[in-house]
C-alpha cells in the first residue's frame, strides 16, 4: 500500500508540475500597440474670399488587441466662408490598407465643418478592422473638392499614405 501511495503521490506531482508549466505558458500574446503617420500635407484652395488652407496627416493604428484603423488629423485656416464663398464639396476619402489592398474605405464630408468655422482641427477615425496578420498596414486617402460659385468644377487631391506598421 505504501508503494501505491508513493506512485500516486509521484504521479500527482508530475500532473501538478505539468499543469503549472501549461498555466505559465502564454496562450496568446497581445501585440504591442503601434501607430505610424505621414508627414503633414497642405493644400491651399483659391476660394472666393480668403483662400482656404487645409492640412492633413494620415495615420494607421494597431491596438494591443489587434484592431487596426486609419485616421486623419485635419486642420484648416481661413475657412468659414459659408456656402456662398466656401467649399461646395470637400470629402475626405480615408482607407485602411494592407499591401495596397483596401480593408476599410470611407468617405467623410468635411465641407460643413470647414465652411462653418474660420479655423479648427479634428480627428477623423475610420472603422476598426480585426486581424492577427501583421505587417504591411497603412492609411491612405484623397480629398475630393469643389469650390462654391467659382464655375470651374472640382478636383481630387491625392494624399501621401502613412508608413507601414
Amino acid at each position: 500500500m505504501k508503494r501505491i501511495t508513493r506512485l500516486a503521490s509521484s504521479a500527482a506531482a508530475v500532473v501538478i508540475a505539468a499543469a503549472g508549466a501549461v498555466a505559465l505558458t502564454p496562450t496568446s500574446a497581445l501585440a504591442a500597440a503601434a501607430t505610424s503617420c505621414s508627414s503633414q500635407q497642405h493644400k491651399e484652395f483659391d476660394t472666393i474670399g480668403v483662400n482656404l488652407d487645409l492640412y492633413v496627416t494620415l495615420c494607421v493604428h494597431r491596438s494591443s488587441d489587434n484592431y487596426y484603423n486609419a485616421y486623419a488629423d485635419i486642420s484648416w485656416q481661413d475657412g468659414g466662408g459659408g456656402l456662398s464663398t466656401g467649399m461646395e464639396d470637400l470629402v475626405l476619402n480615408l482607407r485602411l490598407e494592407r499591401n495596397d489592398a483596401d480593408y476599410q474605405n470611407e468617405n467623410i464630408d468635411i465641407a460643413g465643418t470647414v465652411n462653418y468655422k474660420e479655423s479648427g482641427s479634428a480627428r477623423i477615425t475610420g472603422h476598426s478592422y480585426y486581424s492577427t496578420t501583421t505587417g504591411g498596414w497603412t492609411a491612405d486617402g484623397h480629398v475630393a473638392w469643389d469650390i462654391q460659385n467659382d464655375g470651374a468644377g472640382g478636383g481630387t487631391w491625392s494624399l501621401t499614405g502613412s508608413p507601414k506598421i
